[in-house]
């Protein structure tokens, strides 16, 4: 668990998202040590996992059909009885949430379905990017489980200024 901090604009998302492969390094090259041997980020998306604060939504989709969807294109089959494993994993009830359009849903509710959909596939490397924005205590409470899950299945990089955030890493880098 490895923790990047620093503050706004000091590059902690630009680095996150460089090493998963969001972003082309200006020099030099990503490798990442996963299960299967070493590759590029951009060679090994079902090995990892992302949430952001940018991540975009469909808002015209139900968080049930965002995940749905999500699965899907990254090449999973999920039921909906997992679908509704995700909900509840974040602290959500699918009766009262799965049908929800997510341009209905809080800012809190929209973080959760981005940490939902971060760990759908279970992913050996997981990076979190200022995974506790606009979530309460119940919702802060999700992140520190999530980490905790994927402490047992891998590696996890969290990228934040809030202390709490960071306080879950083992280490942390300071930008």
């Amino acid at each position: 668990m490895l923790g990047v901090a620093g503050p706004n604009g000091a590059g902690k998302t630009t680095l996150v998202k460089t090493l998963a492969g969001l972003l082309r390094p200006s020099s030099g090259d990503v490798v990442l040590e996963l299960p299967g041997g070493h590759r590029a980020p951009r060679d090994a998306p079902l090995s990892i996992g992302w949430a952001a604060p940018d991540l975009a939504l469909y808002g015209e989709l139900t968080f049930a059909e965002n995940l749905a969807f999500f699965a899907r294109v990254s090449g999973l089959a999920l039921s909906a009885a997992a679908i509704d494993e995700r909900i509840e994993a974040v602290g959500l009830s699918p009766s009262r949430i799965a049908m929800t359009y997510s341009r209905f849903l809080s800012t809190g509710q929209r973080q959760r379905l981005k940490l939902a959909y971060a760990t759908l596939n279970d992913p050996p490397l997981l990076f979190l990017d200022e995974p506790s924005s606009n979530l309460d205590e119940a919702g802060r409470a999700v992140v520190m489980k999530v980490v905790a899950e994927q402490r047992l299945r891998g590696m996890c990089v969290i990228a934040s200024n809030d202390p709490r955030d960071l306080a879950l890493a083992d280490d942390t880098v300071s930008l």
